[in-house]
């Protein structure tokens, strides 16, 4: 399953990197605006979520990605995510692809109140789904998964959990 999983990593890098382009993404990734999702670095547990289970965070690809593991209970790998910040359309994009084979790509980035938002493309059938990070402290944080037929309407919360910090935030 480990190999699995590193495939997965590899072949999750080289499509995301692709989406970012050239030019100055390619840079020294440090200071703002790279480090706007920094707060998410580390280990976290919801304590509502089985008690293995947990994200791992950490930057990768020089410093210019932010790697995201989600591993369940049984400890393997539920889903990855790969983010950087995309100096062409100024905005975060994070490419998330997980157990059941459903690959989302999300856009967005630092928002009203001092969230962190992330909201996707269109998907099936015009479905879009948002991530939003609030009450962000160093050892905790907050976040709501939503959805929402079309690109107006309101958002309907289908997952919210309160994240501790269970293991250091070091690069």
């Amino acid at each position: 399953m480990v190999n699995k999983a590193n495939k997965m990593r590899s072949c999750l890098a080289v499509v995301f990197c692709a989406s970012l382009g050239g030019g100055s993404a390619w840079g020294a990734c440090t200071g703002p605006p790279h480090d706007q999702f920094d707060f998410w670095l580390g280990s976290w547990h919801d304590p509502a979520a089985p008690a293995a289970e947990h994200y791992t965070v950490r930057r990768t690809a020089g410093g210019c990605a932010i790697e995201e593991v989600l591993t369940g209970a049984s400890g393997e790998t539920q889903g990855i995510g790969v983010s950087g910040w995309d100096s062409e359309r100024k905005q975060w994009r994070q490419l998330w692809a997980d157990k059941d084979g459903i690959v989302t790509l999300y856009a967005g980035g630092p928002a009203v109140g001092g969230t962190f938002v992330l909201t996707s493309e269109s998907k099936g059938r015009g479905t879009r789904w948002r991530y939003t990070y609030h009450n962000i402290r160093p050892d905790s944080v907050d976040a709501e998964y939503a959805s929402r037929d079309g690109e107006v309407g309101s958002w309907t919360i289908v997952w919210s959990g309160h994240f501790y910090r269970i293991g250091p935030a070091g690069d």
